[in-house]
Order: C-alpha cells, then structure tokens, then sequence
C-alpha cells in the first residue's frame, strides 16, 4: 500500500534540473532534531549537539538560503544558512556571508524552528579543505533543492538520513493536530479526529515535539 505523502507545490520539471545543481556537491544531508537529548556519532543532531559543531568550528558565517532566495517559494525566513570553518572562510572571502559569534548562531537555529524549518547537516565537496559537516542549513519542503525534490519525488526515505525518531503517548495526546501542521515528511495525519502516526516516515527532526501543548511527543534515539 502507497504511503500518504504531503503535498509539496515544489518542483516542477523546468526546475528539476536547477535543483540537481543545487545538490551536486552535497555529499550527505542528515536532519537535526534540535531540543531533545540524544547521544549520536555526528549523524542526527540536538540543540546541544549543534552547539557543539559551532564551538568546535574555526569560523562560523550565515548566509541567505539559496534556495529560498532563487525560488520564492514561501515566506520562510532566508537569512538562516550557517557555513562553518573552511566553507565560511570561503564565503566571508567572497563577501556573500558575515562572520557570526555561536550565540548569534545559535540565535538563528532557534528561531528556524520556531518557523517550522527543518535543520540540516550538509557536508560539501565544493569547499577549500572540505572535512566532516561544514553546512548547516535551515530546510522548507517549500523550495529547498535537497529536502524539497527527495520529499516531491518520494525519495526522502531514501536519500535522507537520521537516527532519531519519536514516540507519542496516546494517553496523552489531545489530537489537536499542532504536530501535524509540523510535519514535513507526512508522519502524522488526522483521521476521523484522532491522530495517526506513521514511524517510518519519521525524521526525528523535532518540530513536534516543540509545539505539542500536552507534551505527548518525545524524541528517541534509533541506534
């Protein structure tokens, strides 16, 4: 049986081909749940474990989102894409991104969420000296080339990659839908008034768990 997908208005075929530009020189995309506890090996990261990317970073920069930015997609916010150590010196070079402190970033990630975007940990090939995890973006289904095309084409459970996921205590959920409205990958869904979750379409991006008033939503670690 066919999963139920969201629906996405990105892409079309005229831009299938600009987005594959975009990903060219992706070498892995990962999604970052953001204000769970989670012990992990530089895969699916929290608000701790970014924080700890940053403090290790030589250099920390944001940039506009290219993609938003190129596509007009949705009114997202555009100022939230984070280059760290030879990829924002390569950037802040070019003048295309301003150097920023952790707490500046750490700012932006926050406030990313709140938005309802998914945070990304990107390792780039087109970079100086390219080693580990050198981006971390701030995804929308909306426009993004990497998560948008793998979530229209339905190659998301394919091509992206987490080790996290949630849990829902039925006891507690209100079935108010607030995490619904969240989800990017089509995990969740109302049926007849009562919540369906579906764990194999789960990211464990977090943006559930934040936003459910009963707090029913929890983060758990796969591996």
């Amino acid at each position: 049986m066919t999963k139920e997908q969201p629906t996405h208005p990105f892409i079309d075929e005229t831009d299938l081909t600009n987005a594959i530009a975009d990903s060219q020189h992706i070498a892995a995309g990962i999604a970052l749940p953001v204000y769970e506890e989670i012990q992990l090996k530089n895969t699916v990261l929290n608000l701790d474990s970014v924080k700890r990317y940053l403090a290790r970073a030589d250099r920390i920069a944001v940039m506009p989102c290219s993609c938003r930015t190129k596509r007009k997609n949705c009114d997202h916010p555009v100022d939230n894409c984070l280059t760290l150590n030879d990829a924002a010196e390569k950037f802040i070079e070019r003048g295309s991104a301003r150097e920023v402190s952790v707490e500046e970033a750490l700012n932006i990630v926050e406030e990313a969420h709140r938005a309802g975007l998914v945070p990304m940990a990107y390792i780039r090939t087109d970079t100086p000296r390219p080693q580990g995890v050198n981006f971390i973006c701030n995804c929308c289904s909306c426009s993004c080339g990497t998560l948008g095309v793998s979530l229209k084409l339905g190659k998301h459970v394919h091509l992206l990659k987490s080790i996290a996921t949630t849990t829902t205590d039925a006891s507690k959920c209100a079935s108010c839908g607030a995490c619904v409205e969240r989800c990017n990958f089509g995990a969740r869904r109302l049926v007849d008034g009562r919540l369906e979750y579906d764990k194999d379409l789960c990211f464990g991006c977090g943006l559930c768990a934040s936003v459910c008033p009963t707090k029913a939503i929890s983060l758990i670690q796969l591996l």
